[in-house]
């Protein structure tokens, strides 16, 4: 059943500050443009492929959305899933102590467990980087703080191709998963907090489609050919 699942977000004064899960994408794609992105504020255009995802991600939510059958809040959705198979889009979800939020694109939530999707552009391979299961990582670790501690139903990672509906990694998410996105989110803080310096980018392929690439200091030019 699709449903729309309500969960409040508070940005009243006195809130911690919250780093954005995909800022874990950033982190493993480019440190450096994070430092342009929220340290520096450096303002530059999307990229076409941004604006392609971002309408891309708008048609499938109103889509959803138009055949959603119901209505929860978060809560609800938990116990009702415990009988019968619920899924939703755009979740917002956070995790206060580690200070992270952001917007699962879909949560499936059934009496075997929840999945966690996140879509991504997937190419011809179907390879998934370590920045996009980083990114699931963390919204996997928000949604397992927002459970009731005496839920023992499992938390799957994974990433679907955009688009198409096709899951192309899937990972459930467990102890050492948990480990390894308290590290990143450990250090996301450092890099924003000015405690940890930032990497930038080694290899040219990553540096050409960024979005930052006319205004970075740190970008690599690609090798001409025959050099």
């Amino acid at each position: 059943m699709q449903a729309r699942i309500h969960h409040p977000r508070d940005d009243a004064d006195g809130q911690p500050r919250f780093l954005h899960i995909s800022w874990l994408y950033a982190q493993d794609y480019c440190e450096y443009q994070l430092y342009l992105d929220q340290v520096k504020g450096v303002e530059v255009d999307d990229t076409p492929a941004m604006v392609q995802g971002s309408a891309e991600h708008r048609r499938l939510e109103d889509e959803f959305l138009a055949k959603a059958e119901a209505e929860y809040t978060f809560e609800e959705a938990v116990e009702e899933s415990q009988k019968t198979p619920i899924s939703s889009r755009e979740l917002y979800v956070e995790d206060r102590s580690l200070g992270i939020r952001g917007y699962i694109d879909e949560l499936v939530l059934n009496p075997e467990g929840f999945t966690v999707i996140d879509d991504k552009p997937v190419g011809r391979t179907g390879k998934v980087y370590p920045s996009s299961k980083h990114q699931v990582y963390g919204y996997c670790m928000a949604l397992k703080h927002m459970l009731e501690p005496d839920e023992q139903r499992p938390i799957t990672a994974a990433v679907r191709a955009r688009g198409s509906g096709r899951i192309v990694w899937s990972e459930a998410f467990d102890a050492k998963a948990e480990k390894k996105v308290q590290r990143l989110i450990k250090r996301v803080h450092g890099l924003i907090d000015g405690d940890i310096p930032f990497k930038s980018a080694t290899q040219a392929y990553k540096c050409r489609p960024c979005r930052f690439f006319d205004v970075c200091d740190k970008r690599i030019q690609p090798r001409s050919q025959g050099s």
